[in-house]
């Protein structure tokens, strides 16, 4: 709410400052006439009123010149208060969406559930909500709504639902979305398959992650990944070995520097995979060098991995270093110890 209060602050003054720039001249002059006329104006010339300006001439024709399809309450609101009925009426952008379910094959997905919430007028009263289900096509649509945003949820049993199955649409501020109904937004769901009781090492607590230090002098930290603890050399199933660099210049907080991700007799894939599920047959390197330097600077690198491992077990892992002179990194991992490449978890 903070920051459409801000924007609507930019709009107002930027609204005034057009209106300063559209205000009519005082007197027609030509060009040999400009200095001398100029001399003469008044030091504070008087405020053009609504009615004196060449191509707005009254509040309804402001509405439709700075808002596209303003709203019958927001010309109703401009009547008293131009700059409020202007700026509800930026607020109140129509909505129309257009939707449709699939899987992760793009097969149609009919009967997902659909939420619908917007907010129409910017207080607690009017924030809005709307349900609907896909049809047979995976179809679904929204209609004669306002609002600057739109957030939509959609879900159904059996399947995963990306983002925690929430999206959002601007129709008032930024990347604006433009309806169509023959260009509809697909949305993917994720089927559940089979899930297999997997090893996993994960956080404390509410942490998902877990915590493990690591040596700046590229001294490797050895971990294993059936028990989540730090092993002797030469019997490790994941290895970060980082190496600090010299600090950026006038930022000696910030170090350059390297680390090495290695799955020791075995080989590691990255993946981008929202649900990795099915860890692939081949294509394992043994290791992935990361190098931070000054022109690619960043404090830490999230990255997720399949792994296979010296035994022939298949996993996958999240890893996310932190790149300081006191460095660590944190890593949730799932490992199938059934020689299986399915890696869906059991609930």
């Amino acid at each position: 709410m903070r920051t459409r209060i801000l924007l609507f602050c930019g709009i107002v003054l930027a609204f005034c400052v057009w209106l300063l720039l559209h205000r009519p001249a005082q007197t027609k002059i030509n060009s040999s006439e400009a200095q001398v006329t100029l001399t003469n104006q008044p030091s504070q010339p008087e405020r053009p009123r609504m009615a004196e300006h060449p191509q707005i001439t009254n509040v309804s024709q402001m509405m439709s010149a700075l808002v596209p399809s303003p709203s019958p309450q927001a010309q109703a609101l401009a009547k008293t208060n131009p700059i409020a009925g202007w700026r509800l009426g930026l607020w109140q952008a129509p909505i129309e969406f257009y939707g449709r379910v699939v899987d992760e094959n793009s097969n149609v997905v009919a009967g997902a559930s659909v939420i619908f919430q917007w907010t129409e007028i910017p207080s607690p009263d009017g924030n809005r909500t709307a349900s609907t289900k896909s049809d047979a096509e995976g179809l679904f649509s929204l209609h004669n709504q306002r609002g600057p945003d739109l957030e939509v949820a959609v879900s159904k049993e059996g399947y995963y639902a990306p983002h925690r199955g929430q999206w959002g649409f601007h129709y008032a501020f930024g990347d604006k979305i433009s309806p169509n109904p023959q260009n509809p937004v697909v949305f993917h769901l994720h089927k559940k398959g089979t899930p297999e009781p997997l090893i996993h090492i994960a956080g404390i607590g509410l942490h998902t992650m877990r915590d493990y230090l690591l040596a700046a002098d590229g001294r490797p930290t050895d971990i294993s990944l059936l028990t989540g603890q730090l092993t002797p050399e030469g019997q490790a199933d994941l290895q970060l070995a980082f190496q600090a660099g010299p600090p950026l210049d006038n930022y000696p907080s910030r170090i350059t520097w390297q680390c090495q991700v290695t799955i020791p007799g075995g080989g590691l894939v990255q993946t981008s995979d929202e649900f990795p599920f099915l860890a692939p047959d081949n294509g394992y390197q043994t290791s992935d060098l990361w190098n931070i330097t000054v022109t690619n600077w960043t404090e830490e690198v999230n990255q997720q991995y399949y792994v296979k491992l010296r035994n022939g077990d298949f996993g996958r892992v999240r890893i996310r270093v932190i790149g300081t002179g006191r460095p660590f990194f944190r890593m949730e991992s799932f490992v199938n110890p059934y020689g299986s490449r399915n890696l869906e978890p059991a609930p």
